[in-house]
């Protein structure tokens, strides 16, 4: 019971209302269209640092500066943007039923998932040292 009231509350965070099956299930898929969004995004974003470093010409060229990684993290925020921009206005449920407070709640959303996972990233990984 608690779970489908904590459910239900979060997803009214997004979709403001939800009445009836249909604008549950938009914004359900809302918050996986954040997820995606996010976590594609960041793999693209890994893999672009990968690309330049492997193509660096010099050794010196490979090691990243902290702010250069910070950079890179907060220049991926706007693509997450375009792209949720994108897809909620050309579906016409997320434009009829999110609106445009539940757009900028799930950018927000699809911004803190895709710096959790470029830090977290970073963290595990060779890099970690280009972050701290």
């Amino acid at each position: 019971m608690l779970m489908m009231l904590m459910q239900s509350d979060f997803l009214r965070w997004f979709a403001g209302s939800l009445e009836s099956e249909v604008e549950e299930e938009t914004a359900w898929s809302w918050v996986v269209t954040a997820i995606v969004v996010a976590l594609v995004l960041a793999g693209l974003s890994f893999g672009y640092k990968a690309f330049r470093k492997a193509a660096a010409p010099n050794p010196d060229k490979k090691i990243w500066t902290r702010g250069q990684t910070w950079l890179s993290f907060f220049v991926g925020l706007f693509p997450v943007f375009i792209l949720m921009t994108a897809i909620w206005y050309l579906t016409v449920d997320y434009f009829e039923f999110i609106r445009f407070a539940g757009l900028l709640k799930g950018v927000l959303f699809a911004w803190f998932l895709y710096l959790l996972a470029m830090i977290i990233g970073h963290l595990v990984s060779p890099w970690r040292r280009e972050l701290i």
